[in-house]
């Protein structure tokens, strides 16, 4: 059986997407008849252990690897850099018999005995260099590089993805395979009904769900124009969207306390709900209980919550960005992504068309084909690290 390790050092409530990746995919491994991996997980000593226990993996707790040791993962750069490998990451992983590195942005080098397939999930800086300082747009173009040299092979999740660093880096494109991850879902008695997730959060009609950390290129002022545009007219005022997320964007931190101004100003909160970071558990049981979930962002890897509404078998309104058609979702409907009034229109005809019964029915058919898709993800998964 080959160790393959994954690090957690990162605030999972600041980036879900990545924590959700790499728990969905070590779940995803146990699916497999022919098991020849054995996931382990590294994560910082300050990362709570209560979110994971659940998934009966083998936890490590370390520092080793905090994003505040800048100057120790320098030096180990400069050591693969000049020699191939790190010494001391080497040593490091083979105390704890780790035999390949996966889904983190570290490489080890093509000379060390630990092989690693870092994982990129986006370009972002590529496409909207104005998210991004001067410097971050450099580092992570030198970054880039360094992976396509020093790593056994980049994964990404999309084809997409890989067209974007065909045009950054060639010798890194050559170097990397796409992997399009799906994902998991809550068992159905695991789900908290329509009437108590309601109650909890104080709902009071049928809502659409819009679950996108609050990210400039996030784009949720499209949605709060098209609900602008519906409430005009009376036979709307029912119709409501709930958002969650993290609230914070250190490229724009103006961003959130904007689209609040506006939700004010126009006259939006009983409209527009949101709930701030809610547990996982939470978050599946509105996408479960939702007309439908929207994605209207300007730019996405591969997004998780697409895949989760996907796995669900749930209704999506989509912005008609590259990736969401990559995607493809059986029963998405595609608006472009700065075009409200189309976005409205199809807000109000997904509304009002809405059919709980006919929903059941597609989700409960969702369930039923799930395993066959995770064990697809997992079984391409394991073949680019056993043949890499």
């Amino acid at each position: 059986m080959i160790k393959v390790g994954f690090i957690i050092n990162f605030n999972s409530k600041k980036w879900l997407g990545g924590f959700n990746l790499i728990i969905n995919l070590i779940k995803s491994l146990r699916i497999l008849k022919k098991k020849q991996i054995e996931p382990i997980l590294i994560i910082d000593e300050n990362v709570p252990l209560n979110e994971l226990k659940r998934f009966n993996i083998k936890i490590i707790k370390t520092n080793y690897f905090s994003k505040e040791k800048t100057y120790q993962r320098i030096f180990n750069k400069i050591l693969i850099h000049l020699f191939g490998k790190s010494y001391l990451y080497d040593r490091f992983f083979k105390i704890l018999k780790i035999d390949i590195l996966s889904h983190t942005l570290l490489s080890l080098g093509k000379k060390s005995s630990i092989k690693s397939f870092p994982w990129i999930p986006d370009f972002q800086y590529y496409h909207y260099p104005e998210n991004f300082s001067l410097k971050n747009r450099i580092m992570k173009k030198l970054n880039i590089v360094y992976l396509g040299k020093h790593s056994n092979k980049i994964i990404l999740s999309s084809k997409s993805a890989r067209n974007d660093l065909k045009k950054i880096s060639y010798n890194a494109y050559k170097n990397s395979v796409s992997n399009p991850f799906s994902f998991d879902l809550l068992k159905k008695n695991q789900i908290i009904n329509s009437s108590k997730i309601k109650k909890k959060y104080k709902l009071k009609n049928n809502f659409f769900y819009l679950p996108n950390q609050y990210f400039v290129h996030k784009n949720h002022m499209v949605v709060l124009k098209a609900l602008k545009k519906l409430l005009n007219n009376k036979k709307n005022k029912d119709i409501t969207i709930v958002s969650t997320g993290f609230n914070n964007d250190h490229r724009n931190p103006n961003y959130f306390k904007e689209i609040m101004l506006y939700i004010k100003k126009n006259k939006l909160n009983n409209n527009f709900i949101y709930l701030g970071v809610v547990p996982y558990k939470d978050m599946m049981s509105l996408i479960y209980n939702s007309v439908a979930l929207i994605n209207p962002s300007k730019f996405e890897g591969w997004s998780s919550s697409v895949e989760q509404a996907k796995s669900m078998g749930k209704k999506i309104l989509l912005s008609d960005i590259s990736v969401h058609k990559e995607q493809n979702p059986k029963r998405a409907e595609f608006f472009s992504q700065n075009n409200y009034d189309e976005l409205a229109y199809k807000i109000k005809k997904i509304w009002f068309g809405y059919n709980y019964k006919y929903e059941k029915i597609l989700i409960n058919r969702s369930y039923r084909a799930l395993e066959k898709k995770l064990s697809k993800y997992a079984s391409d998964y394991q073949e680019i690290i056993l043949n890499n």
